[in-house]
């Protein structure tokens, strides 16, 4: 016979655990939850594992991540529900045991019996809060996961128009100095023009030279 894995040997074992119980318990629903969970764990392995092979090794490694996380939270949330059940369960079988002990020669015990229940109630509300924000904080991490690759892309894009805003601006500036330059140069040409100009209408108006003296 051939030798199993040990990874599915590992995810069985609950699954065996539970088939001794009737599926409706308590047991047999941790039994279950405990099954998928081996089961999501042993799959991420897996998948893990394959990402290796890919080219885009670092997505396939952070959607399987998120795959596991999302799974691990669902099954949470379940077990979460199923402690809060118990907890009510609890409670009122032991109001139940207060108000069947009451019934005998304790009246205090009977007399007592509402307010039990009513701390009880608040323990079973105040339990409820908190396996609801439980609940979400981990549906919330499960969807800031899932979410990761496609944040990484938006912020790689933002990164690459940022860079090209700001070459754009170097290109503008640089741009903007070669006008300057030209017209810097354009401006000493025209002031040399006008100086050469000025030079030569001042020796136009130079008064005529004297004649030369008349011999006696």
């Amino acid at each position: 016979m051939k030798h199993l894995p040990i990874a599915f040997l590992a995810a069985m074992l609950p699954a065996l655990a539970a088939a001794q119980v009737p599926a409706d318990t308590p047991a047999a629903q941790r039994g279950r939850i405990a099954t998928e969970r081996s089961r999501v764990e042993a799959e991420f392995q897996a998948r893990e594992r394959g990402c290796w092979g890919q080219f885009a090794v670092n997505d396939c490694l952070s959607d399987a991540r998120a795959q596991r996380r999302s799974a691990l939270a669902d099954l949470r949330r379940q077990e979460i529900s199923l402690n809060d059940a118990q907890r009510k369960q609890r409670g009122a079988e032991r109001v139940r045991a207060i108000e069947q002990r009451s019934a005998g020669p304790a009246p205090a015990a009977a007399a007592s019996a509402p307010r039990i229940r009513n701390e009880q109630g608040q323990r079973d509300a105040k339990a409820a809060q908190r396996a609801a924000g439980q609940a979400g904080r981990e549906a919330e991490h499960a969807g800031r996961a899932t979410a990761g690759p496609q944040a990484d892309r938006r912020a790689e894009r933002v990164k690459d128009e940022m860079a090209r805003q700001k070459a754009e601006q170097s290109r503008r500036a640089q741009q903007a100095a070669r006008n300057a330059g030209r017209r810097e140069a354009l401006q000493q040409e025209a002031n040399e023009r006008r100086e050469a100009l000025q030079r030569r209408l001042a020796a136009r108006q130079k008064p005529p030279a004297k004649p030369l003296p008349v011999p006696p």
